[in-house]
């Protein structure tokens, strides 16, 4: 290939990839103007699903026993009568409403959720995940798109207060990642889905068949959205977004999470825009930019002043996002960022090395491809002249 080729090829990608870091956070970083709030704390029930003592943390415990003391139905559920959060929850909070109990689906997280969602009698119906800080407030207001007609809402969690180097780069995944390409689609009328806290009504819930809505696919978050957008009517993300506390989390918990999650999206219909992602990323479009500066015949002063202005003005897109949503940006913040760009060719290559997806002990992926086996075992069972 002609040299003048590559350098029209290389600063084609490093323009395209930049553009989309610049869009993205431009898109993202703005609330929504949303209508006042309008829901009583007693219009809400709050599913809060949990799984070993972890999850019982002082601060979630407190947070649900506001809720539950200002009006709100809070329902907690744990799969066995000894799960490790029971000891701590009841030390804690001795009235605490408890539901015990488990199905045998293939999704772990909705075999403890499914009784909550079924007891659930007020008029919202939310699913938070453990550990999230969520005031009445945030949760009246993170609801008000309900009033005004929408199907769904998903209040993206945002990371804060990480206690090690390892919990702010997961930091930055939720945050200046995730959440920045999530806001940016969710402003484009694309379905999006994440975890935090999913507010519904119940009627809503209810016909989409209730916990049933939740486990169509392999991740519950993105069943949800399907299921209520295949109703006709709309989803979006909540401009509130509940903090989350990371306190201090190990390199190794840290990398297994995200090698989880890419798992989990490489199985359902956008993974090809999980495929994407390195390619639009920090290290593959500077790397792009470079090339094209080499082939030009650039000197090595200039190539290295150009791929510091390219990181800097990458970080710098990240960091307007971040401020637009009131989320913290330092050196710490963008040392991480930097780390996990680096990583993203790893993650990738991780998680289509393997097909397992440990959830809490339990392997989502393999139960999820046993399921599909016996699905498509009953249909071919099913089909004309089949003899039984």
């Amino acid at each position: 290939m002609e040299p003048g080729t590559l350098v029209w090829l290389g600063f084609g990608w490093w323009s395209f990839g930049s553009a989309i870091q610049w869009a993205s956070a431009a898109l993202a970083r703005t609330p929504r103007r949303t209508s006042a709030a309008s829901h009583r704390a007693g219009d809400f029930s709050i599913v809060a699903p949990m799984a070993g003592a972890e999850d019982a943390t002082v601060a979630y415990v407190e947070v649900l026993r506001r809720l539950a003391e200002a009006g709100v139905e809070v329902l907690i559920c744990v799969a066995q009568p000894d799960d490790g959060a029971v000891a701590p929850l009841r030390t804690l909070w001795p009235e605490a409403p408890i539901l015990v109990g488990k199905d045998d689906t293939f999704n772990p997280k909705m075999n403890n959720v499914r009784k909550g969602l079924e007891a659930a009698s007020r008029p919202v119906v939310g699913l938070c995940d453990a550990g999230i800080q969520l005031s009445l407030d945030e949760l009246r207001r993170a609801a008000a798109p309900l009033a005004a007609g929408a199907g769904l809402v998903l209040a993206l969690k945002a990371a804060e207060a990480p206690g090690t180097f390892a919990a702010e780069i997961e930091r930055a995944y939720i945050d200046g990642h995730q959440a920045r390409f999530l806001f940016a689609a969710d402003r484009l009328g694309l379905a999006v889905a994440s975890g935090g806290v999913t507010l519904m009504t119940r009627e809503t819930l209810q016909r989409i068949g209730n916990w049933r809505g939740f486990n169509r696919w392999i991740a519950d978050d993105y069943s949800v959205v399907r299921s209520v957008r295949e109703l006709g009517l709309s989803t979006q993300l909540g401009e509130v977004m509940p903090r989350l506390p990371l306190g201090e989390r190990s390199w190794a918990t840290v990398w297994r999470r995200q090698v989880r999650w890419a798992r989990t999206r490489l199985r359902l219909p956008v993974w090809p825009l999980v495929l994407w992602e390195p390619a639009i990323g920090w290290a593959a479009t500077g790397l792009a930019g470079v090339g094209a500066l080499v082939c030009s015949g650039a000197n090595a002063a200039l190539v290295a002043g150009a791929l510091l202005l390219h990181t800097v003005l990458w970080l710098l897109a990240e960091k307007w996002f971040m401020t637009g949503r009131g989320l913290s940006f330092g050196i710490g913040a963008a040392a991480a960022a930097l780390v996990r760009e680096v990583l993203a060719p790893v993650l990738i290559v991780n998680a289509l090395w393997g097909r397992s997806i440990y959830w809490r002990g339990s392997d989502l992926g393999g139960q999820w491809r046993d399921r599909q086996v016996a699905a498509k075992d009953r249909q071919r069972d099913a089909a004309p002249g089949k003899s039984v």
